[in-house]
């Protein structure tokens, strides 16, 4: 229980101890921010290793008349692992992407704040606790995007607030009536809605929730607060909008899934038969619109908002292989998407670059950085051997075995539209002509390429020993099949 303490308590002591001392120096500050995320971190994997070898850490409580749960289960704490474990290698590149910066006190404050309230959404026992750091989430993150303070800034962080505060409207209304159906919110048990058996309201009912956390997991319709949201300093756009903030979207509709409606019950209800389909046009609308944005951090954007939609495939399948197939997305792409946008942010602090028709002879600038976001690159293909190839064969061989073959060939057209979409820009970086020397900033420049490189090298592992992270997989599909 004390290591579930610690891992919530890190990130919102170092963000505390930040905001409280107005004068402090960078090295102070940035000694804060690394502590509190390392021990974020490490006290994470702890609540990890302990929930994975079968031990139940349970921390609940009534706070006016809500009755809230910590009871982290495999999905949780395998998001959980994501989380911090990215935070860490967020934290070292936000110390050279943010020096010199304006406004540090501010970003590490709530950089710190999110870190902690993400981990709450991970480790949530129940609806309410969800609920509740979801909302909180929303709060915390939006400083960060309106970061910059410019007109674009803002216009993006009142967009951000209308979307998401628009989504958890809906949620809240979902959590009302499924506690008038079942009495109970918890997840530690089968799924809620179990006993209540298919019925005409249900429909709506998932309808609600997907809505609501659609908006965070950038299905479209509801993605357009994202792009724009790519404003923000860019560790937040490859941490936050990339992974903590979607994920936690993707992670809610995992939950409502299979913690609230379960397998057996979604496949009865018509809805459950479209959400793939819903699922599919994300996936390539999403990417098709990506080849067209020349703004690197763009292309990024509407990437996500494609990839995302992959591990929603995964679990709108219903079936042990395309969960699996999910869980091994989440951890594989998240290391892939974090390595491309830091690649992206050193590209544009070193050279001032941020089109993609401005990347001739950058990689010759730039070797380490364009090595970097070229393996990133060919993992979001899903070629050999980086992790993200068992993720798309379990995706794929979760669609066949559903009876939905057509799925598996939108993930095949999806690969070869990625490779359009990065390949032609890595090639150009390396063999087009150099226009202007690279401004020479060593120790900031090797702390943003240092997180770049171990991702890459960490994606290249996983691929060739996918084994590394199974036993994690594994625990999540046994939890729920």
């Amino acid at each position: 229980m004390i290591d579930l303490v610690l891992a919530l308590l890190s990130g919102a002591v170092g963000g505390l101890l930040i905001a409280l001392m107005p004068r402090c120096g960078s090295r102070l500050r940035n000694v804060v921010a690394l502590s509190s995320s390392a021990v974020g971190t490490f006290f994470s994997w702890r609540v990890a290793g302990a929930v994975l070898a079968g031990r139940t850490i349970r921390i609940a409580g009534t706070t006016g008349g809500l009755v809230w749960s910590l009871y982290p289960d495999p999905l949780g704490v395998v998001f959980g692992l994501i989380a911090s474990t990215l935070w860490l290698f967020a934290a070292v590149y936000s110390f050279g992407y943010m020096a010199g910066e304006e406004r540090q006190q501010a970003y590490y404050t709530y950089f710190l704040f999110a870190f902690s309230v993400t981990l709450g959404v991970a480790f949530s026992g129940n609806l309410i606790s969800l609920y509740l750091f979801y909302e909180l989430l929303t709060l915390v993150t939006y400083p960060l995007v309106i970061h910059e303070r410019t007109e674009e800034a803002m216009s993006a962080g009142t967009k951000y607030i209308v979307y998401s505060l628009s989504g958890a409207g809906a949620i809240l209304i979902a959590i009302v009536i499924t506690h008038s159906l079942t009495g109970n919110l918890d997840f530690g048990g089968g799924a809620l809605l179990a006993d209540v058996g298919p019925g005409p309201g249900l429909g709506w009912l998932l309808a609600l929730f997907i809505a609501g956390f659609g908006v965070k997991a950038a299905i479209m319709p509801l993605h357009r607060w994202l792009p724009q949201a790519m404003v923000a300093p860019t560790p937040i756009s490859a941490l936050l909008h990339a992974v903590a903030v979607v994920y936690s979207g993707v992670y809610g509709i995992l939950r409502v899934v299979y913690s609230v409606f379960g397998h057996e019950l979604m496949g009865q209800l018509a809805l459950s038969h479209i959400l793939p389909w819903v699922a599919a046009f994300t996936i390539l609308t999403g990417v098709i619109i990506a080849t067209q944005q020349d703004v690197l951090k763009r292309r990024l954007a509407y990437h996500t908002i494609s990839q995302l939609s992959y591990i929603l495939l995964g679990a709108f399948t219903l079936c042990p292989w395309g969960l699996a197939g999910a869980i091994l997305h989440m951890i594989s792409y998240s290391t892939l998407k974090v390595t491309l946008f830091f690649g992206a942010g050193i590209i544009a602090k070193q050279t001032g670059k941020v089109n993609v028709s401005e990347m001739s002879g950058v990689g010759r600038q730039l070797p380490g950085t364009l090595t970097a976001f070229g393996i990133a690159s060919l993992g979001m293909i899903g070629m050999m051997p980086l992790n993200t190839f068992w993720s798309k064969y379990y995706l794929m061989k979760g669609s066949v075995a559903w009876g939905k073959s057509p799925l598996a060939l939108v993930l095949i057209g999806s690969g070869i539209i990625n490779a359009f979409c990065f390949i032609p820009t890595v090639v150009t970086a390396f063999t087009g002509e150099m226009c202007q020397p690279v401004a020479k900033k060593e120790l900031e420049a090797r702390l943003m390429l240092v997180p770049a490189l171990l991702l890459a090298g960490i994606a290249l592992l996983i691929g060739l020993c996918p084994g590394l992270v199974w036993p994690g997989v594994d625990a999540v599909v046994n939890r729920f099949f």
